[in-house]
């Protein structure tokens, strides 16, 4: 049994408590009143610090408990809380990350003097949308502890991308991330990912869209996996460790100050020219293999088409893709989220699977296409994923774009730069630095 334990404002606690008979796992539910349902919710079940330590104290009579290395951290944990500490028990094997996600908001809108009941029933059933009753969602995210998706035993997987079986084919867990490190992911791994296939996606479409957000990546001051400052070198720029951002003259495009001069009040913009060409259908890919790594392994079957696309054994013609709706100023988050939609009926109105990534400012909808005998064509697909965009995010202002291109093209990332900072001399070509005050 997986306890997940919930507490407002903090990461998650999560501990697998394993080798228990069936009748001490059911009394440790009954007296930790661990949470098995997430269709029920009600004040009952936030319990406090003082009142988990006596519950705690009564198990320590049971032999197989007191005896279970794995109840040891569970005691640990509950016993550091304190008293006044409101905190919730469930199992996490019936409830999904989304439902773990609405307990968090409900918890953190108690301290904040509303109706946790509400809140969690609002955003289990209201909040995903008017869409709800026609998808089952399925949404990752860093809730505070490891994720594995995929046979845990290495010696029955096989691989989702190019069906590799036996234990030698794949490496650590670790090493396969479900959603790529440098969006901060360092919580969500696919356990069926072979080790070729790591290597594969990482030194081509994954490296795609790294290259498409290297400004990005060091400006929000990200580390290397070696704890280093990253950053960013362009045709016309350059982002220094320290935050530092030298740019050509070329590279201010609007309300150039002189040099000396105060940064103008509504911002210095900049239009910065990356180094590396990107092609655009590397980074589609690449959005459709992170919902391919984390999606349940039952799925597979029907994306088996848009897997050989993902790997690039399946060239689409120019254009006859869906497009891809981006929004890329939005608040930033420090790690990724992905929410997967499918749809639960045969009526092709809608997509059959939608994909929404968030990572730092961005968040990306696209359809999994080639879901063939659950779509219409992938040409025609662009109305529906329409349909479905307009009403999930009304107004939201989405750049729409074609990612069926495999010409390299070159990345200008515009960019407004505020504060109080004066821009500085750079070099004697007469390159600039902007530095804030």
């Amino acid at each position: 049994m997986d306890i997940v334990a919930v507490k407002a404002y903090t990461e998650c606690f999560k501990k697998t408590v394993s080798g228990l008979s069936e009748g001490v796992e059911a009394r440790l539910r009954k007296v930790l009143h661990i949470k098995s349902d997430p269709f029920n919710c009600g004040m009952l079940d936030i319990q406090k610090g003082k009142q988990l330590k006596l519950a705690v104290a009564k198990l320590d009579s049971i032999a197989e408990i007191e005896a279970s290395l794995t109840m040891k951290a569970v005691r640990q944990y509950v016993n550091a809380l304190g008293d006044e500490d409101e905190v919730v028990l469930l199992d996490a094997g019936k409830y999904s990350n989304y439902d773990i996600l609405c307990w968090i908001h409900a918890l953190a809108a108690r301290e904040e003097g509303h109706n946790p009941v509400e809140v969690y029933h609002a955003f289990r059933y209201t909040i995903p949308g008017k869409f709800f009753p026609r998808y089952n969602l399925f949404f990752y995210a860093d809730l505070g502890y490891n994720q594995y998706f995929g046979e845990q035993d290495k010696r029955k997987r096989v691989c989702r991308f190019c069906h590799a079986t036996g234990a030698e084919k794949f490496g650590k867990p670790e090493n396969s991330h479900a959603i790529s490190w440098f969006l901060g992911n360092d919580a969500l791994f696919c356990l069926e990912e072979c080790k070729e296939c790591n290597n594969t996606f990482g030194s081509t479409i994954e490296n795609a869209l790294s290259s498409y957000y290297q400004y990005y990546r060091a400006a929000e001051r990200r580390k290397s996996r070696k704890g280093k400052p990253l950053t960013a070198t362009g045709v016309n720029y350059e982002l220094l460790a320290d935050g530092g951002l030298r740019v050509s003259p070329s590279g201010l495009v609007k309300n150039a100050p002189r040099v000396g001069e105060k940064l103008p009040k509504e911002g210095l913009q900049l239009q910065l020219n990356n180094k590396e060409p990107v092609v655009l259908h590397d980074v589609y890919r690449v959005l459709v293999k992170y919902a391919l790594a984390c999606m349940p392994g039952d799925l597979i079957p029907a994306f088996q088409a848009t897997v050989d696309w993902v790997r690039g054994k399946k060239h689409p013609r120019k254009g006859s893709l869906p497009p891809v709706y981006r929004v890329e100023t939005l608040d930033e988050i420090s790690t990724p989220s992905l929410c997967i939609y499918v749809r639960k009926n045969e009526k092709k109105d809608l997509p059959f699977c939608v994909g929404e990534l968030r990572f730092m400012e961005n968040l990306y909808i696209y359809a999994l296409p080639y879901c063939k005998g659950h779509d219409m064509m992938n040409t025609a697909l662009a109305a529906p994923l329409a349909r479905f965009v307009s009403t999930r995010y009304p107004g939201l202002p989405f750049t729409i774009e074609n990612f069926c291109d495999d010409e390299k093209k070159m990345i200008v990332n515009h960019v407004n730069i505020k504060g109080d900072g004066v821009l500085m001399p750079f070099s004697e070509k007469g390159e600039s630095r902007a530095e804030d005050s």
